[in-house]
């Protein structure tokens, strides 16, 4: 259907060749580890402080959704605006319900599956 839709979205990222390497236990606590250090800092801790210095949820959404999109940049253009779609909804959902853990965990079962999927 995505694909119907846009044929780019089953693009490949680009420039990911340092994450296909062997599943190690390092690799393994960077996939843990990321996704507290992403949603905590980029999300939880940024809607926070711009919601407070700008009083609007709008702003917080999106000042998050461009930070954390522009850093997946070197996947690709398309890539990255699909992965800033996702990081759309999950500030939306943090700002909604003010509970980060549920955004913790869906984003950690992602890297997961990248990293079964591009791990040898």
């Amino acid at each position: 259907m995505a694909v119907t839709i846009s044929p780019s979205f089953g693009q490949t990222p680009k420039n990911i060749d340092f994450l296909k390497t062997k599943i190690s236990i390092f690799y393994l606590l960077f996939i843990i580890i990321n996704p507290f250090f992403e949603e905590l800092i980029v999300r939880a801790y940024t809607i926070t402080e711009t919601k407070y210095l700008f009083k609007k949820e709008e702003i917080s959404v999106l000042i998050s959704t461009l930070i954390q999109t522009s850093y997946h940049l070197y996947q690709g253009l398309i890539p990255a605006l699909y992965a800033g779609i996702m990081f759309f909804i999950f500030s939306i959902y943090f700002v909604k319900s003010r509970r980060i853990v549920p955004v913790i965990i869906v984003h950690l079962f992602f890297d997961f599956m990248a990293m079964l999927d591009l791990g040898k």
